[in-house]
């Protein structure tokens, strides 16, 4: 790796996180061929379907999925591995649904799932591919650089956080009298600088480049936010900024924490079997009520013994409404590309971009524009266009559809086609533009906007544009307004050492 030879040390040191030693190289893509065979060993040999075609097609899914993530953990792709956990994402949303007989994917023949499995395995190829030509290469340095100074960027990152944890107390209080469109753009903005505290956080946790005093607020943040974010009874905020620091923690200190995440696994997971209960009881009936500070301990403790009730509860008595879907039907989206294919072009035309042709519309603030349409709308359109509900139906339920889906449904395989593209082009020159970049560089915090957008699998382009817009606005305004310029020709001389 880069060494600096002795000497002062310098904000803008290279942030060469990603050029592991040989030895981390080596545990790595241990690790890798581990996770890889397991999952293609139980697709192959232990998961039970009704035809070898479904196993077939969760197989190729999955080492098309993992192609990318092999590429970075043996060193051939450098750089944030945004492509990566894109990619890693289409084995739970694509490729597992085929083999544990999820109920709508099972009312699809065995050709078309795999026809779908083939269709999303050449997009995960053809995407990889375009991605790999930015990253099998080292990139320049360039010759300026505008950054956060390393101690006040741990700072406005910790109060950054702490602001979020502050925020979710207000808002679940009732603290907040704002209009329902500046409540929005706040909440938004907060979303973002909350993805980027979190990994810029748990990276700088990772490789000890934290004090000791500031892991520890760190972390004890990081729960605080979790707690109060899934007080609403949505689980997904908590379990997305989880993985957002699991991920930067790894890429910093090159190990996995095993503990941290069964941990959370295993309240993640008792959590959710008191979730129907609870939404049943205050979404149905009464309302959530504003919680204050000292009502969480009674509200989890509420939460949690519905839990305990739905475990104390013989399985036959559990009538089929109060069955728990698995997280793998939850998170599953290829029942959604399977019924594009089941229908388009013969019974349901192509929408021809008109899901696309909205995005101009979505980045608009609303509290600019009170009148503007929902991100949502392209979700809701493919919805109606293929008879899944009416318009009115969506202004209370939402139908995940996510990006390949959408791009089929509007232009098919070559829609397809050109999504893959697209995002590895997107994800390749961000990866490249923030190679070399410190951390705290405008470069490497905008790449962490990227990762994070990357896990979001449920979204249509509409909620993604209109996200990444609000979020780089939020970015934008810290480049500028915190953000000092520096030159690489101030950086001190660097030594190479494998």
């Amino acid at each position: 790796m880069f060494q600096q030879q002795p000497g002062h040390p310098h904000p803008l040191l290279p942030n060469l996180l990603f050029d592991l030693s040989r030895q981390k190289q080596r545990q790595l893509l241990g690790a890798f061929w581990i996770v890889a065979l397991s999952l293609i060993g139980y697709e192959l040999f232990w998961a039970r379907t009704g035809s070898s075609l479904s196993n077939i097609g969760a197989v190729l899914i999955t080492v098309s999925a993992l192609l990318p993530g092999y590429l970075w953990c043996s060193g051939q792709a450098q750089g944030m591995p945004i492509f990566p956990f894109f990619a890693l994402t289409y084995i739970w949303t694509y490729g597992l649904p085929l083999v544990i007989n999820h109920p709508k994917v099972i009312t699809y023949s065995p050709e078309s799932q795999l026809s779908a499995a083939l269709t999303t395995s050449g997009f995960l190829l053809l995407g990889t591919w375009v991605w790999f030509q930015f990253v099998k290469s080292p990139s320049p340095l360039p010759p300026v650089y505008r950054a956060l100074d390393e101690h006040k960027g741990d700072r406005f990152f910790l109060m950054m956080l702490a602001t979020a944890v502050l925020f979710n107390l207000s808002a679940n209080g009732g603290w907040l009298q704002l209009s329902g469109g500046l409540l929005g753009t706040i909440r938004n903005a907060v979303l973002g600088l909350t993805a980027l505290a979190s990994f810029v956080l748990a990276y700088r946790t990772g490789t000890q480049e934290l004090t000791k005093q500031q892991s520890r607020l760190f972390i004890i943040l990081l729960v605080s936010y979790m707690l109060t974010s899934a007080s609403g009874l949505l689980l997904i905020g908590a379990s997305s900024t989880f993985l957002i620091s699991t991920i930067a923690f790894v890429i910093g200190r090159k190990k996995v924490p095993i503990l941290p995440i069964v941990l959370m696994l295993i309240c993640l997971s008792f959590l959710h079997y008191g979730k129907a209960e609870m939404r049943s009881k205050y979404w149905g009936g009464q309302g959530i009520p504003k919680l204050q500070p000292w009502d969480y301990p009674a509200w989890y403790s509420e939460w949690a013994g519905y839990s305990l009730e739905y475990f104390g509860r013989q399985e036959e008595e559990l009538s089929k409404s109060e069955e728990k879907e698995s997280f793998l039907v939850r998170s599953s989206v290829i029942q959604m590309l399977l019924l594009a294919q089941s229908k388009s072009p013969e019974t349901v035309p192509y929408l021809y971009g008109k899901t696309y042709a909205i995005l101009p519309q979505v980045v608009i603030p609303r509290v600019l524009n009170p009148s503007k349409i929902r991100t949502t709308e392209g979700t809701h359109i493919l919805s109606v266009h293929y008879g899944l509900q009416t318009y009115e139906k969506t202004f209370t339920t939402s139908i995940s559809w996510g990006l390949l889906a959408e791009s089929y449904g509007n232009f098919g395989v070559l829609g397809c086609a050109g999504l893959a593209v697209v995002l590895g082009w997107a994800y390749g020159k961000v990866t490249r533009w923030s190679l070399n970049a410190p951390i705290l560089s405008a470069q490497s915090l905008f790449s962490v906007i990227m990762m994070t957008f990357a896990l979001q699998t449920e979204w249509t382009a509409g909620v993604y544009v209109a996200a990444l817009y609000q979020t780089s606005t939020v970015l934008g305004g810290i480049v500028f307004v915190l953000m000092r310029s520096y030159s690489t020709m101030d950086l001190p001389m660097m030594a190479y050492r494998r």
